[in-house]
């Protein structure tokens, strides 16, 4: 049976997460577990942890991939580059956070990308998206906790025979300059560099394929804990034709559209580098306008839009447990956006719609509405704001229970906010159940802390309508009977459920 465009897409990355979305007649989720994109709901490099990805490239091929680490705060792009895969490669990498507390990325795979990391190099991550008034320590809170975008933007041609500087019968330089040798990828700088300049009609660049698959783990050496899954992996259907969507690692006006609303209204500037994105039109139903791309970005919306969200929690004292619950929607992005020029909390958080509102409206609104994407984010009532700049959706009920049937639908609350209105704030939200508001992964940049639940059970939090919202728990446990240097700390995923 097939599921739609993103339905249970990032949610089997955390756990293996399922559900059902709308029909879709161009994007699904592979069965095999292969595709065109990737998508990770949650990396995290807080309080000692490490967050590991693997993407393997199953197809006789090359790849030109586009690899995106957007923030948990806002969704702000806080890294991309491209990744040039030969046939058979495997590219891994870790998201670490450096001395200054910024993330950073560190691979030791010689896999060729643009710009070129070297290995064991750690590369920061970028601030310039972040808001100018955030102070050091806050933005670099901000990279060390998103989401995940990968994608397969071309195919890189490894059969077709072509002329090469007047010599026939050659392969495209393209394959040659990343196509490994005696285990060696030559990354031929110069080759790469001119992608820059022929961007999509670089000889050797053809329609994307399927064949990514991939997986992450989160690792915390000292807590002796891992976290891991598959990533879910995203394909057209056999009977869709996709297009050739590389964007060059460059700045320069983006050529390829997109529905990000701040993008749109023009408060940022999209760059060839902003492109692709999960709204950018992959495949030939959709047009190559900014409509197709609204309309991209509604059906993905839609796919993962659920009621009500529904997972187990466990904070027994006699095994030290802690419980995390993961919320990812890596598409409100597209509906919604926060405009940092803008003031918050000074009567300016009214959204505008686009295009509607003029260009004074949309300078001094923070909440930046694209009305061309169908979702709950587009009604202005359903968000709020809060303190740190987060759009925050709104619930219309919680209701806890414990493993004896009891449930109560007062008292139990997460701080800050109301039993009756339980907001999930940033783009991936973390609830922590464990004492004093501990996080099992130390999440600090969009938690709130649970109060008055049971010790044990299990719990649901509904919404007044569907909302595109995906992720999972993280439990930890510590057996008190480990001998002594015996590692007795475990780290478990639950899926979460959904109405």
């Amino acid at each position: 049976m097939k599921k739609n465009v993103l339905a249970l897409s990032i949610a089997t990355m955390i756990g293996g997460l399922g559900f059902a979305g709308t029909a879709s007649a161009a994007l699904s989720v592979s069965e095999s577990g292969t595709g065109h994109m990737l998508l990770v709901p949650y990396y995290n490099a807080q309080n000692g942890n490490m967050t590991v990805f693997h993407v393997v490239n199953t197809d006789t091929n090359g790849k030109a991939m586009k690899v995106r680490f957007r923030g948990a705060s806002n969704s702000d792009d806080v890294l991309d580059f491209q990744v040039f895969m030969s046939p058979g490669d495997v590219w891994t990498a870790a998201v670490v956070a450096g001395s200054d507390g910024v993330a950073n990325l560190v691979t030791a795979d010689g896999t060729c990308t643009l710009p070129a990391i070297a290995k064991n190099t750690p590369v920061p991550f970028v601030l310039d998206r972040l808001p100018s008034t955030m102070s050091a320590a806050d933005k670099a809170n901000n990279t060390r906790e998103g989401y995940v975008e990968i994608f397969n933007m071309a195919d890189v041609d490894s059969n077709a025979i072509y002329t090469v500087a007047g010599v026939p019968n050659q392969r495209a330089p393209l394959f040659t300059a990343t196509k490994h040798v005696n285990g060696v990828a030559p990354c031929t700088d110069a080759v790469l560099q001119g992608t820059l300049i022929t961007a999509a009609a670089t000889t050797g660049l053809k329609a994307p394929t399927d064949g990514l698959t991939g997986s992450w783990y989160i690792m915390n050496v000292p807590q002796t804990t891992t976290f891991s899954g598959a990533a879910n992996a995203i394909k057209a259907e056999a009977t869709d034709t996709t297009r050739n969507v590389f964007s060059p690692q460059n700045t320069g006006t983006a050529t390829l559209a997109s529905a990000d609303p701040l993008f749109r209204a023009n408060i940022i500037p999209a760059q060839h580098y902003d492109v692709p994105d999960l709204s950018t039109p992959y495949i030939t139903t959709y047009a190559t306008t900014s409509a197709g791309a609204d309309t991209q970005a509604t059906d993905l919306t839609a796919a993962l839009a659920h009621s009500a969200v529904i997972n187990q929690y466990a904070n027994d004292a006699s095994v030290s447990a802690k419980t995390d619950w993961v919320f990812s929607m890596p598409t409100r992005r597209y509906a919604i956006a926060a405009n940092y020029a803008a003031t918050v909390g000074q009567g300016n958080q009214t959204a505008v719609g686009y295009p509607a509102a003029t260009a004074a409206d949309k300078a001094a609104a923070y909440r930046i509405i694209n009305s061309g994407v169908t979702s709950y984010f587009t009604t202005e009532a359903n968000t709020s704001v809060n303190a740190a700049g987060q759009i925050c959706a709104k619930s219309v009920g919680t209701v806890f229970y414990d493993r004896e049937e009891t449930f109560k639908t007062s008292g139990a609350v997460f701080s800050p906010g109301t039993v009756t209105q339980t907001p999930l704030c940033g783009e991936v939200s973390v609830l922590s159940f464990a004492d004093a508001g501990a996080s099992v992964l130390g999440a600090s940049v969009a938690r709130s802390n649970v109060t008055g639940a049971y010790t044990n059970g299990w719990g649901q939090i509904s919404f007044g309508a569907a909302i595109p919202v995906v992720g999972s728990a993280f439990i930890k446990l510590t057996n008190p009977s480990a001998a002594a240097g015996m590692s007795g700390t475990y780290g478990i995923t639950w899926p979460h459920a959904y109405k």
